[in-house]
């Protein structure tokens, strides 16, 4: 039951309503602004159609919307032609660490900014980068961050601290209780809700009860649950082949239906967080996926998508090779490719010798070509798999079924002849990215109302004498460009407002934020200005480091951080903190008609 002030009005609520009485005031009076946007197109975050109107700033509020020709700022913004939009914001991100690091430039985020995202969520994956909260958040405050931020508390991360080393295994009673004590701890200190990374070290060795049992800690904040779920493909492609699957498997539908139950039995906010179905053998699954979560929120519970434009997963290079066949001891490997004991310095230092070893044995090479098989099924196919690094320079750019045909060999030949005769620095032998996802399933998922857009990534940093960063995901430089530009004005699977409502209110609405995601007067001045013609992402998966183009203006809170489409290195972010015991309201945005075609 939440807890009211006097009179029955949430705090959360009259905080805004006195910021919007003060904006009104302020209109009333021709006191100057600090920046005043002029004839943009404004779509105000709700998914309702753009109107034409001017946006009046001061402080880090946004003061006024409408026709303000006649107010008088020390900054006038002509956006005629252009976009006006609230900051994006971004649910799943991996930006904390730099933003709680004492690296300047990477505060400064400078492939996200120029997306222009103005916020984003701390403890991806279920792990925080510092404990407790608290000391996060001043590690976040401590040298300015261009973003704002909202903490997390991560799963992962209390079960560490609780369990110690000792973790392949369910938590007893006690060891629940003492976590469940640090999530409280963490919910009083800000953090917005619980992350979960159930496909990870050591989150993958709980059972669903204990994360429905640690999430309790979250209802009476009307917080969120948030996660990368077990699994999104067959198996959970992170850690387990085939050949070590000793009882029924974890697949994507599975680990959905987990992250529903944890609605409905602690009544909050469930995310199954940079939603996908992975691998050829799942392509068609999100028609399964979106069933589950229209049933869902068809008995009212509060469930999410989150998800990036992309048909690729993963930071890195696709692993086609087991590891279990690498080593010296198929015992060192058991625990699949996160397995501790893969991170031995010099654990594959003979991983040809080994891989020759396995060969020879017939009844170890059946096994590893049923790895190897499900290993390239699981990232998309060999027609899907695109090769970025081989000593043959011919190859890349070319797919694994390209290299085959050219090769005379089958896929998993193909793969093994790569292993024993390509670089001998990647026990791959070669470099390849997956495109493990099937374009009408990313249709399908961004169609629904409520997922919301992220990236899944970190922040990167372009230094002096850098080389090209092939293998980066191009999600770091161009998710919401590529999301409003490719899908939405492009190839027309979704409407521009719809885009717009995915990256602003939405995720503001799942979050729980009260002033912001909209542009509204009262509301915190987030706001991008973008030339929807020109937008676009330039990244790609052969060369990644590429800026997006498009996004003209970025402010936070006030400031800018992109002017005319230049990098200003201002760092006017703040550490979003919920305040406070009381259950804070949800503040609902209705979808206008129309949203998707």
């Amino acid at each position: 039951m939440r807890r009211l002030l006097r009179g029955g009005v949430p705090a959360s609520v009259i905080a805004v309503l006195l910021a919007v009485s003060t904006a009104a005031t302020a209109r009333g009076q021709d006191s100057t602004l600090d920046i005043l946007i002029v004839n943009g197109r404004m779509l105000d975050g709700t998914g309702n159609p753009e109107v034409r109107a001017d946006i009046g700033i001061r402080g880090d509020r946004i003061v006024a919307i409408g026709a303000l020709a006649g107010m008088r700022a020390r900054r006038v913004v002509d956006a005629r032609g252009l976009y006006v939009a609230p900051g994006f914001i971004d649910i799943h991100s991996h930006a904390d660490a730099a933003l709680a690091s004492d690296d300047t430039a990477s505060r400064g985020a400078p492939n996200l900014v120029t997306q222009g995202i103005t916020t984003v969520l701390g403890a991806p994956d279920g792990r925080n980068r510092m404990w407790p909260v608290s000391r996060e958040i001043a590690a976040f405050r401590s040298h300015g961050i261009a973003l704002n931020i909202a903490p997390m508390v991560g799963h992962n991360t209390v079960r560490a601290e609780v369990m110690k080393s000792d973790y392949e295994r369910e938590a007893t009673p006690a060891e629940v209780a003492r976590m469940r004590a640090l999530v409280h701890q963490g919910m009083e200190e800000g953090a917005w809700g619980m992350s979960g990374g159930l496909e990870y070290r050591p989150g993958r060795f709980s059972s669903p009860d204990e994360v429905v049992a640690l999430a309790k800690e979250v209802t009476p904040y009307a917080g969120l649950y948030i996660a990368h779920q077990r699994s999104e493909a067959q198996l959970p492609s992170v850690w387990q082949y085939p050949s070590m699957v000793t009882r029924w498997p974890v697949d994507g539908v599975r680990a959905l239906e987990e992250t529903i139950r944890v609605a409905r039995e602690d009544g909050i906010v469930a995310v199954g967080s940079h939603i996908k179905a992975q691998g050829r053998s799942s392509f068609g699954r999100s028609a399964i996926d979106v069933g589950l979560v229209d049933r869902a929120r068809a008995e009212g519970l509060q469930v999410y998508f989150d998800q990036y434009p992309w048909d690729s997963y993963g930071g890195g290079r696709s692993t086609l090779i087991p590891r279990w066949a690498l080593v010296d001891d198929t015992a060192q490997a058991s625990g699949g490719l996160d397995s501790p004991r893969l991170r031995t310095p010099g654990i594959l230092s003979h991983a040809r010798a080994n891989l020759r070893r396995t060969l020879a044995d017939p009844a170890r090479r059946r096994v590893l070509e049923q790895d190897i098989d499900f290993l390239i099924d699981a990232d998309g196919g060999a027609d899907q798999l695109l090769i970025l690094d081989h000593p043959d320079s011919t190859l890349i750019g070319h797919t694994l079924a390209d290299a085959a045909a050219r090769m005379g060999k089958t896929d998993i030949e193909t793969v093994i002849e790569f292993a024993l005769t390509g670089n001998e620095a990647i026990p791959e032998g070669a470099s390849l990215r997956n495109r493990a996802m099937d374009e009408a399933d990313i249709d399908r998922y961004m169609q629904q109302e409520y997922t919301a857009t992220s990236t899944d990534a970190g922040v990167d940093v372009i230094r002096s004498g850098d080389r090209g960063a092939r293998g980066l995901h191009p999600r770091f430089y161009g998710s919401f460009p590529r999301k409003i530009a490719h899908y939405a004005r492009d190839r027309h699977v979704i409407t521009l407002p719809f885009a717009i409502r995915s990256a602003t209110s939405l995720p503001a609405q799942i979050v729980g934020f009260a002033d912001r995601g909209m542009l509204r007067e009262g509301f915190k001045a987030d706001v991008v200005v973008f030339d929807l013609a020109h937008l676009r992402d330039n990244a790609t998966y052969l060369n990644p480091r590429q800026f997006s183009e498009g996004i003209e203006y970025v402010l936070v809170n006030g400031q800018f951080t992109l002017d005319h489409g230049k990098l200003t290195g201002a760092r006017p972010g703040v550490v979003i903190e919920r305040t406070g015991t009381a259950a804070r309201p949800r503040r609902a945005v209705t979808l206008s008609p129309g949203g998707t075609r």
